[in-house]
């Protein structure tokens, strides 16, 4: 065990059960991936895309529809390009 997993361990000592679960429930979510988010990583390294937020695991559009197919006008309209 590293010197930094100890300190966290020891910072861990005396807190109550309720800072303890919220602490794991933090960690959950947030820095551990749960295992169908680690086959998703994974097949988004195999693919190139990798969908984010609470659409990750959601289809919002026909597997057919073409997204970059107006990148063109909506560039002229920010003035990215002319």
């Amino acid at each position: 065990m590293s010197a930094l997993q100890s300190q966290v361990i020891q910072s861990l000592d005396g807190l109550s059960e309720d800072n303890l679960r919220f602490l794991l429930d933090l960690i959950q979510r947030f820095m551990k991936p749960s295992k169908s988010e680690a086959v998703s990583n994974n097949m988004a390294d195999q693919t190139g895309i990798r969908k984010i937020g609470i659409f990750e695991h959601e289809n919002l559009y026909d597997k057919d529809y073409d997204m970059d197919e107006h990148n063109e006008e909506i560039a002229k309209l920010f003035g990215v390009c002319e």
